[in-house]
């Protein structure tokens, strides 16, 4: 019995030298002295083979560098991430969306940028993409989408034509082709003339009516003023979308099918939508036959409008190689492999070399109403962005259903609004 015991014993301190072998390898170093990188992500097939691309060819020209590429399910992937940094085991680098961030920064968690990449990077990408990533002006990760959803608009060029009507280059003249395009049967609408009425553009439409306005949407303390007569007539705006013009409704909101789903089963003629929604249509649809149009501004000043910093990358404080990581989200990011990434996951870039890069608009033409406004696009602001676009909608659909006034509404959005950010 006693020598079991010493042998138990011998084998469980082997098996904890092993661990600890182990776990000093992934985040320090392997046997062979190469540098192990514990790289996450999600599972988007388009960003997966970007990233495994990326890989490949790092690897190829840094022999002493290994990144271990570990992906989740997108809804898995944010959970266990929280778990990960909250149990002070995160990996080395992470692929994020932006809005997910500020909570790291704001409790010391990540690594900023390294000085000698700091100008770089607020230089050389688009401020509303660099947003959430910045904290106290320090960059804590380099964005490589430029999240939009405001700017350009899905048309189905057959409804046009066969109404006869060419795409509106003016609100009056979207208000008025919508009208035209909108299809009733036995007061049902059948076909939407203009939809914008989803999870994401309620929000992002709004906003950017504000701002076409010239209005603000943020006071100096950092609460919300929806009182402000631009919201007030923003607001108004997008009501009588489905009060007074009659080219859309509340029906299918919140329903299994998006607004972009509608377009795609031809049952809207215009959908605001982000670009990355083409792609979706292609893939999901096999719909090719589809403009996408710039959206007429509200005014007449420019289409101004409310962003979210997108995907992107940041490292962990706690990372033992942050200069390998570094330099490797720098490859990623600079112009040539940034537009690669760009062309093949259908997103906006966030580097403004790449945006601008003439081949960009080469492989993917329709995205040009998307690129001719971000110089004009505004960082949405450090908020929970999921919480402020349910608060909005909520409220929009009782306003848009005549069951409280555009006023009393937009007071409510802004007291629940500015009730969170102050706790």
């Amino acid at each position: 019995m006693k020598n079991l015991k010493v042998i138990w014993v011998v084998f469980l301190m082997l098996l904890l030298t092993l661990s600890a072998c182990s776990n000093s390898e992934s985040t320090s170093g392997s046997s062979d002295g190469k540098v192990n990188l514990t790289w996450w992500s999600h599972d988007g097939p388009t960003f997966v083979k970007a990233n495994k691309k990326f890989i490949k060819d790092y690897e190829a020209a840094n022999p002493n560098v290994k990144i271990n590429l570990q992906i989740y399910p997108y809804d898995a992937f944010v959970q266990k991430l929280k778990a990960a940094y909250a149990s002070k085991n995160p990996p080395d680098m992470a692929q994020v969306f932006g809005s997910w961030v500020p909570e790291y920064t704001k409790n010391d968690l990540l690594s900023p940028v390294p000085d000698e990449m700091k100008d770089w990077v607020k230089s050389g990408f688009y401020e509303p993409a660099l947003g959430a990533y910045t904290h106290d002006e320090v960059p804590y990760g380099i964005p490589q989408e430029y999240n939009i959803e405001n700017g350009g608009v899905l048309a189905n060029p057959d409804m046009f034509k066969n109404a006869g009507l060419d795409y509106p280059k003016t609100w009056d003249e979207l208000i008025t082709d919508a009208q035209k395009l909108t299809v009733t049967q036995n007061g049902k609408i059948q076909v939407k003339g203009f939809d914008f009425v989803n999870y994401d553009n309620i929000t992002f439409t709004f906003l950017s009516l504000i701002l076409q306005q010239k209005g603000e949407y943020w006071t100096k303390d950092n609460q919300v003023n929806f009182s402000t007569p631009e919201a007030v007539k923003a607001m108004d705006e997008l009501k009588k979308f489905v009060t007074d013009y009659k080219v859309t409704n509340l029906r299918d909101f919140g329903g299994k099918l998006d607004t972009s789903d509608l377009f795609f089963k031809n049952k809207a003629a215009m959908v605001i939508r982000g670009p990355w929604s083409i792609a979706e249509g292609k893939e999901n649809y096999q719909f090719e036959k589809l403009d996408y149009i710039p959206m007429p501004s509200f005014t007449e000043n420019p289409p101004y409008f409310a962003a979210e910093s997108g995907w992107g990358e940041i490292v962990a404080k706690s990372s033992k190689h942050q200069e390998e990581a570094w330099k490797f989200i720098k490859y990623m990011t600079e112009k040539e492999n940034a537009k690669y990434f760009n062309i093949t996951t259908f997103t906006v870039p966030a580097n403004k070399e790449a945006a601008q890069d003439p081949e960009f608009l080469k492989a993917l033409p329709k995205m040009k109403a998307s690129i001719d406004v971000l110089p004009y696009g505004m960082f949405i602001g450090i908020i929970d962005t999921d919480f402020l676009k349910k608060t909005i909608n909520d409220n929009f659909q009782l306003i848009a259903a005549d069951k409280v006034s555009v006023e009393d509404g937009l007071k409510k959005i802004e007291t629940t609004i500015n009730q969170m950010l102050n706790k």
